[in-house]
């Protein structure tokens, strides 16, 4: 079978979009899972941190259906979002559109220019929770904030966010990646408090608007950053420091920089207004024989250069505003 793909990204954030809206690929389940591992290889694959397979909705524009690395499937991502957010944008010709995602619908509004020359998406989340029923997490506490986890540090408080996917986030003050990694593989491998695994957080606090994130995410470990781990660390921030509600915050990354606004709706609700960049990194085909996934091939038929060229430009400007 011969697949086009679009390798795109959102802070870094890597993904091969596949898009089923104008294709009828047909896929089984087990063979987007299988897909997920082979091409998001960054050995013998591609290389990406997911595939977003672009489909269409009976209720909105279209759906995003996010496959990890490790070929689980994503209750949500927000790189990805805007990544798709884009592509459908641009696809129909219109500024907003409505994406489905697993558990809810998102509204997105197409950027022409996120920054100079760069363009991007900006979302409004309305289910961002504090509630530990919608973690999951294996506590008596309707909400799970700024406690000590003794298996993972006795130093450390943590909260639990939910943006559809859960999220574990501790407040720092040095990014310790050593120590981030050893925690992430630590939830994620037979935890009792986090049934469903976790995507864990290390937020750090730049100055009154600007914070730093690092993530190591459920399914796929380490990335450059994570687009719900940023918005669930904003939250965390603002409840901790009530002042930065409804002001929009800087949220910088390995991968660059988002803005982000946090509103409080109700006790442990909560909403977010986020804008970033969605890039587009090439586009091609890939080959392969779903009963043997070794025989594979990726033809490259397109760099979209100038849109990598002023990303890093922005990239560079970001890394010199909190080194």
């Amino acid at each position: 079978m011969i697949i086009e793909i679009l390798k795109c990204h959102g802070s870094g954030n890597d993904f091969l979009l596949i898009d089923e809206y104008n294709k009828q690929y047909n896929f089984s389940e087990e063979n987007r899972k299988k897909l997920a591992i082979k091409l998001c290889d960054r050995n013998n694959g591609v290389g990406a941190d997911g595939i977003l397979f672009f489909c269409k909705s009976n209720e909105c524009d279209a759906k995003m259906r996010i496959f990890n690395a490790d070929g689980s499937e994503a209750e949500m991502c927000g790189n990805g979002l805007r990544c798709v957010g884009r592509y459908v944008s641009e696809m129909l010709s219109r500024n907003v559109v409505k994406i489905e995602t697993m558990y809810e619908q998102y509204e997105v509004k197409y950027l022409s220019s996120f920054y100079e020359n760069i363009k991007g998406v900006k979302v409004k989340i309305n289910n961002i929770s504090s509630d530990t029923r919608n973690i999951p997490i294996n506590t008596s506490q309707k909400q799970f904030l700024f406690n000590k986890i003794l298996d993972f540090s006795d130093k450390l408080a943590f909260s639990s966010i939910s943006v559809s996917n859960p999220h574990l986030i501790a407040i720092v003050d040095n990014i310790d990646v050593n120590k981030l990694e050893e925690i992430g593989v630590k939830t994620n491998n037979s935890s009792i408090l986090f049934p469903r695994g976790i995507n864990v957080s290390f937020v750090k606090i730049l100055n009154e608007n600007s914070i730093y994130v690092k993530t190591y995410e459920r399914g796929v470990g380490l990335t450059k950053s994570c687009g719900t781990g940023m918005m669930a660390s904003s939250t965390v921030v603002c409840i901790n420091e009530p002042c930065r509600f409804e002001r929009t915050l800087n949220v910088y990354n390995d991968g660059g920089m988002i803005k982000c606004k946090i509103t409080k709706e109700k006790e442990s609700v909560f909403s977010a207004e986020f804008s970033g960049n969605a890039t587009y990194m090439f586009k091609g085909k890939v080959e392969i024989d779903f009963q043997n996934f070794d025989d594979f091939s990726f033809t490259l038929q397109h760099n979209f250069d100038n849109e990598n060229e002023e990303y890093d430009k922005f990239l560079k400007y970001t890394n010199m505003s909190i080194s």
